[in-house]
């Protein structure tokens, strides 16, 4: 049964999520992509199918709405990499012997910019490569920056504000370098009609092995455009797992 879990980063934030299963389990995390959270579809699909096939599973919000959660504009993706890495050491803690991890989009360069990288293997879901917040990127033009807010707004349809320091380090970021300097055993999912396809080619190029790269074809980002497709990428991604 799914509960509600609160996990002190300091003495100001928390981090809530939701687990379930026990942790005498493999454990998969979930980590969500951005500007999302934990309610979206295919993060409560992917986390309720790893529950089906023998996994633990938490999933949380890099941000939220509680008095003591962080903000997303207040946030920049190596916060993000280490409150993964609190995460993480939370259930090391709390004897977890195999963590498994998957980053749809953003969620993808939160794994890779982890400093510890305390996993036992990983699989990025059509990961974010060389996204721009200031410029245009894909074809997507960059935010307008609001001074008094000190942030990029966007216009993604559902609007929202980057922090200037996730939008500088986003354009600073060596964006090739980041499986380079990654150690866990890494699963590439990448989706054939997706924008990302070349930065996921690139980061497979650059990845230690073991390393393992799939496109799904006919596929875009949310991996959505079939019935099948979605527990296609859970298949694969376990399959990645059960080796490690």
């Amino acid at each position: 049964m799914e509960k509600n879990l609160k996990i002190k980063l300091d003495k100001k934030f928390s981090l809530y999520g939701r687990l379930n299963g026990s942790l005498n389990k493999p454990l998969f995390i979930m980590v969500h992509g951005l500007p999302g959270d934990i309610y979206g579809s295919f993060y409560e699909k992917a986390t309720s199918w790893f529950i089906q096939h023998g996994f633990a599973s938490f999933r949380f919000n890099l941000y939220g709405w509680q008095k003591d959660a962080r903000q997303l504009i207040d946030c920049t993706l190596k916060t993000h990499a280490a409150d993964l890495d609190m995460v993480v050491r939370y259930f090391r803690k709390r004897g977890v012997k195999k963590i498994c991890v998957a980053g749809h989009s953003f969620g993808g360069s939160t794994i890779l910019l982890s400093p510890e990288q305390n996993f036992d293997a990983v699989a990025l879901w059509d990961p974010s490569f060389d996204i721009s917040f200031t410029k245009t990127k894909y074809g997507y033009p960059g935010g307008r920056y609001i001074k008094a807010l000190n942030g990029y707004f966007m216009r993604w349809g559902t609007n929202v504000i980057i922090g200037k320091e996730m939008a500088k380090e986003a354009d600073r970021l060596v964006w090739k370098h980041l499986t380079k300097n990654f150690y866990v055993p890494l699963k590439i999912i990448a989706a054939d009609k997706g924008v990302l396809l070349p930065g996921a080619r690139q980061y497979f190029k650059t990845a230690h092995p073991p390393k393992s790269l799939t496109v799904i074809k006919g596929a875009t980002h949310h991996f959505d455009d079939r019935d099948d497709m979605q527990e296609n990428v859970f298949k694969l991604s376990k399959n990645w797992f059960d080796k490690f």
